[in-house]
């Protein structure tokens, strides 16, 4: 009996081991491929798999195979589809705009994924490319928090003490920055550590917090600005595409508006920037920035006065304009989203950075500003708290005229009013009316030409009606 009982277990045993052999021919073995660790991708409304197949760089038979798709399958929103061509990345793909000092480093640190397959995803052949503006294909984590620089480890500083002096898991910041141990970490270098701010700089620079450069991508006619951060008193300086913007110091945050020509020839410029410390020791940056086309219309030709193009007294008086909207005052009057000085802010009848010529005059002009119809009302209001910095009657070109300064280099410009209601040196609060729709100048109807000028460049007003500036 005994020796039946060790025969019927030997046999269990060796049964029981077949069948855990030939487990996976009935259930199927798991491919190789989907193994592996692809990204997904959040279907939008209004897309095709050829159209994500071209936009991966992959093909409609890889897409659908990986992803067990039938032909009769129907795509739907908020479905999730593995992408073949980008095995490596992991996480849900989206797109970004490279930051300021950002780089190959930073970013594969954040997304949590190989710079080799960074590179590969967004079809980058040289450092160069990876230039402030850039929409690139990154990854994030499911359910992950988001992060933010850490200050620079300094010299002999350990992850460690960093890390406990930021109230942080030294081991996690471990993991997020892929160092395979705290010791790993290198001075002077920049690590992230979870966080709900956003859009902070890369930059690792003794006593600053971040520097950001905000309205990307940035492009021709638009408003940019630059923000620093610091724990100590700095003076920054900055040079992009011939732009010197003046920052401003607000109480430990150096804030600069700035202004990209709308004539600026698209593509890369270098940016340039320089932080000097109270004791004179300076960090110079470099890293190179995307200035894209805004693919300004063309106006019909216009039939003007010919006494206001060409003459001298036009040149006069854009010279005294120039002068009364370059300087920079310290004080910034405006806060929130700026307010229509028009009552139907839809009703635009030319569009800002518009090529135009007038009468038979070959040049090519651009607009300046934006042009609102007579619309529903004859009223003109302030776009933003301001002080009256001009008030001009009878100009040649712009008729009657109201600027209006709101500080740290930003002016509104309001031309070709029938009456101005408002005083040289009066301050005026958004909404407030400070005057009448006419066609005062060089005008072909009734409308209101409203601009908007920092440090003396023209600007999208647009822009300022349609987002929040700091």
């Amino acid at each position: 009996m005994t020796d039946y009982n060790l025969l019927n277990r030997a046999f269990t045993k060796r049964a029981l081991l077949a069948f855990l052999l030939v487990l996976p021919l009935f259930f199927g073995a798991r491919p190789a491929q989907a193994q592996a660790s692809y990204p997904s991708y959040v279907v939008e409304y209004g897309d095709t798999l050829s159209w994500i197949a071209q936009r991966f760089d992959t093909t409609l038979e890889e897409l659908m195979a990986l992803n067990n798709i039938q032909p009769d399958n129907v795509l739907r929103p908020g479905d999730k589809l593995l992408i073949p061509s980008l095995q490596g990345m992991r996480g849900i793909l989206t797109t970004e705009f490279v930051a300021l000092g950002s780089s190959l480093t930073s970013l594969s640190r954040r997304s949590q994924t190989d710079t080799a397959v960074l590179v590969r995803a967004n079809r980058l052949t040289s450092p160069s490319e990876l230039f402030i503006g850039r929409e690139i294909i990154m990854t994030v984590q499911e359910n992950s928090a988001n992060m933010t620089t850490m200050p620079a480890i300094k010299p002999g500083q350990s992850l460690l003490e960093a890390s406990m002096l930021s109230g942080k898991n030294t081991w996690l910041l471990a993991e997020l920055n892929r160092l395979p141990s705290p010791n790993m970490a290198m001075p002077m270098d920049t690590y992230y550590m979870p966080s709900a701010e956003a859009n902070a700089s890369n930059l690792a620079l003794p006593g600053i917090r971040s520097i950001v450069l905000d309205n990307l991508p940035l492009r021709q006619g638009e408003t940019f600005l630059i923000k620093v951060e610091s724990d100590q008193p700095v003076t920054v300086q900055a040079d992009l595409a011939s732009i010197q913007p003046v920052f401003v110091d607000l109480g430990g945050v150096q804030m600069a508006y700035g202004g990209i020509n709308a004539l600026t020839e698209p593509g890369v410029y270098p940016l340039n920037m320089k932080v000097t410390y109270p004791d004179g020791v300076t960090y110079n940056f470099d890293q190179l920035v995307m200035i894209n086309s805004s693919r300004f219309p063309t106006d019909e030709p216009l039939e003007v006065d010919p006494n206001s193009i060409g003459t001298e007294a036009e040149k006069a008086e854009n010279a005294v304009f120039k002068s009364i909207v370059e300087p920079i005052t310290t004080t910034q009057q405006w806060s929130g989203l700026w307010y229509s000085p028009a009552q139907d802010a839809d009703c635009i009848i030319s569009a800002f950075g518009s090529r135009r010529t007038y009468n038979d005059d070959p040049r090519v002009f651009y607009h300046t500003g934006l042009d609102l119809g007579w619309c529903k009302g004859t009223d003109v209001y302030a776009a933003a708290r301001g002080t009256v910095v001009g008030v001009f009657p009878d100009q040649v070109v712009r008729g009657n005229t109201i600027v209006i300064d709101h500080g740290l280099g930003v002016y509104t410009i309001y031309m070709h009013l029938e009456e101005i209601l408002v005083s040289q040196g009066e301050v005026v609060d958004i909404g407030q009316l400070i005057g009448i729709i006419g066609t005062t100048g060089r005008s072909t109807g009734p409308h209101l030409h409203f601009e908007v000028d920092i440090q003396g460049t023209p600007v999208n007003p647009l822009t300022w009606l349609r987002r929040e500036f700091p």
